[in-house]
C-alpha cells in the first residue's frame, strides 16, 4: 500500500537551482540532505497549519541556514546561525530587491 505523505515540492527555478549549487559545492552530502528535509519539514507544517509562505524563499532559507557550518561562510565573529543568515542575505541581495534580501533574511543577535 502505498501513503501520500506529503504534497511539497523542492521549487525547480533560477534562484533555488543557484543556492543548491552552492550548498553543494561548498557543503556536505549530509548538510544538502538535512537542508532539504528542514524545506519539506516546513512546507508541510505550514501546509498543515493553512500557512500562506512563498516556497522558492522557504526553500533558500532553508538551503542556507546551516551554511554557517561550513568553513567558507563561517566567521570568527558570529554564531553559525547568524553567519547561514547572512549569506542568505547576500545571496538573496544580489537576486531580489534590498527590501526583500533584508525581510527573508532576518536573525537573532
Amino acid at each position: 500500500m502505498t501513503h501520500l505523505i506529503s504534497t511539497a515540492r523542492i521549487p525547480d527555478n533560477k534562484l533555488a537551482q543557484e543556492a543548491t549549487d552552492i550548498l553543494k559545492e561548498h557543503g556536505t552530502p549530509l548538510l544538502f540532505n538535512h537542508s532539504l528535509r528542514v524545506y519539506l519539514f516546513a512546507a508541510e507544517f505550514g501546509r498543515q497549519a493553512s500557512k500562506r509562505f512563498d516556497p522558492e524563499l522557504l526553500y533558500v532559507s532553508a538551503v542556507f541556514h546551516d551554511l554557517g557550518l561550513v568553513k567558507r561562510f563561517s566567521s570568527q565573529t558570529e554564531r553559525f546561525e547568524v553567519d547561514g543568515a547572512n549569506a542568505a542575505r547576500q545571496f538573496l541581495g544580489s537576486h531580489c530587491s534590498a527590501h526583500h534580501s533584508r525581510r527573508y533574511a532576518i536573525h537573532g543577535t
